[in-house]
């Protein structure tokens, strides 16, 4: 019985995609529990010829959706509707699972008493050039657990490392945790998932249309939680965007006029101070005397006007 669906969006990435599926091959959750749906936004290799290549291996499906510009909400949009677990887990192209990562995603959703919305942990995303060539040294399709431990040995770890190391490990007690829900790598319920409205198909750009869905599962009372248990790396490649401030600042914009709550009237400052993720940003402006609105004006304007938000971290 299918009880998760692995959803993951491509575009011409048939190597990284190959990638990708060798190590769901590789998983320890048996193959007849989980479901890979592979959503082709308008790609034009043979991307469909890879999908098929695993299909002794996997219980796989591919669907190809005209090419009408960025399009991953839809994309992720059409593999969640027709997905038939229980619970959906979204993966980028390119990112490579730790062999017990989804046996782990399923048993922690199960045994858990409430809807959770999980981060996945990722090595290696979002790498300078000096730290590309690093990992390409050690990084191969194969043999993924022990890539990971080397990745871990080298100091390569997830570009969030930074945030948990300042603000603990459980980040349902964030501000703003969907801040971190980054579909590289995450999962949640599917009812969930339909409940809070799928990904908004309005953005169009790269980023934020997860982010998006995060804030609707955070307002919904799914609880965020993170564990390095459930573990991949990114395998470096090409940005489909080479300069994402732009993107990410409409993304941004947009996601606070649709709540306008709180936590995200912070994104308004966070390409202003040092590029401090919004977590760390929202910690930065409630303690320190040094910076505008340290007298949590904002904070306590917002908190009082969405009093049931989240607690106070």
């Amino acid at each position: 019985m299918i009880e998760l669906s692995v959803v993951i969006p491509t575009y011409n990435r048939r190597e990284l995609l190959s990638h990708t599926l060798n190590a769901l091959a590789e998983q320890t959750l048996p193959s007849d529990s989980f479901e890979v749906i592979i959503i082709d936004d308008g790609g034009c290799d043979d991307s469909e010829a890879i999908v098929q290549s695993f299909s002794k291996k996997l219980n796989v499906k591919y669907f190809w959706q005209e090419d009408k510009g960025f399009r991953a909400g839809k994309a992720r949009n059409v593999g969640t509707a027709i997905a038939e677990g229980k619970y959906v887990v979204y993966l980028d192209t390119g990112v490579l699972l730790a062999t017990g990562a989804l046996e782990e995603h399923l048993f922690r959703h199960k045994v858990s008493t409430h809807p959770i919305a999980i981060v996945g942990y990722v090595y290696g995303f979002d790498l300078d050039e000096e730290g590309v060539k690093k990992m390409e040294s050690v990084i191969s399709p194969n043999n993924v657990d022990a890539i990971l431990r080397e990745l871990d040995k080298q100091g390569m770890h997830d570009i969030r490392q930074s945030q948990y190391d300042d603000l603990g490990q459980n980040i349902s007690d964030w501000p703003a945790p969907f801040d971190l829900f980054w579909t590289c790598h995450v999962s949640a319920e599917r009812e969930e998932l339909i409940k809070a409205g799928m990904f908004d198909e309005r953005f169009n750009s790269w980023g934020g249309e997860d982010v998006d869905l995060g804030v609707r599962l955070f307002r919904n009372n799914n609880m965020f939680i993170v564990d390095k248990s459930m573990a991949s790396f990114h395998w470096p490649h090409p940005k489909e965007v080479k300069d994402t401030s732009d993107s990410s600042k409409s993304a941004a914009e947009l996601i606070h006029s649709k709540y306008n709550i709180w936590q995200t009237s912070y994104y308004n400052l966070d390409h202003e101070i040092n590029d401090l993720p919004l977590n760390k940003l929202i910690k930065v402006m409630k303690t320190s005397p040094n910076y505008p609105m340290a007298d949590n004006s904002l904070y306590t304007a917002k908190r009082k006007a969405s009093p049931d938000t989240t607690v106070e971290a």
